[in-house]
Parts: structure tokens; sequence; C-alpha cells
């Protein structure tokens, strides 16, 4: 009888466990753009970016751009862009209405 109480202690566990790599796994635990930001970017040196809101363990939202190669030597270089400025804004713009398209194709295609 003891040996049932055991097993489901230890299957509990393991579920909060599982639970809660997930959520560490959504994102850094630490702010990616300590070292300042870039203020403008030309769009041509533009190959994506990414913009990552507010955290629980980082306040600022964080836009991330990948500059292209300056030729097929270099590697691709990463740059924090500040999202109070006017490039930064329209990112975010630019995000927010391609998350909702993706949404309304997955709602539209079921």
């Amino acid at each position: 009888m003891a040996f049932l109480p055991r097993a489901f202690v230890l299957l509990l566990l393991a579920v909060v466990c599982i639970q809660l790599s997930g959520a560490v796994a959504d994102g850094p635990d630490r702010c990616w753009c300590l070292n300042g930001v870039t203020k403008y970017v030309p769009r041509e040196e533009i190959e994506e970016f990414s913009i990552f809101p507010k955290k629980s363990k980082c306040g600022n939202v964080e836009i991330i751009l990948t500059l292209k190669p300056v030729n097929k030597a270099s590697k691709a270089v990463q740059r924090c862009l500040s999202p109070d400025k006017k490039q930064g804004s329209n990112l975010q713009l630019c995000w927010i209405r391609y998350r909702h398209f993706i949404i309304s194709l997955a709602f539209f295609n079921q």
C-alpha cells in the first residue's frame, strides 16, 4: 500500500519538473541588450529581426537585428535596436501585424 502514494508523489514531481522546464525554455533569463542600443540601421542592411517582450527578469522590450554580412567571408552581426526610436516603433508595429496575419491564417485554415 505504501508504494502507491510514493509513486503518485514521484509522478507529480516529474510533471511539475517538466512544466517548469518548458517555462524556462521560452526565453533567456536575462536581458540581451545590455551594452547599449543602436538608434538606426539602414533597411538594406537588415537581414531579419526579432522582438522579445518584457519578461520577469528583463523589464525592457528588446529588438535584435541580424545584419547582412558585409562579404561572403564575414559572419552576420547582431545589433540591439532602441524600441523607443521611430525605427524601433515601426518594427514593433510590423511584428504585431505579422503575428495577427499568422493567427488569422491558422484560424481560417481550420
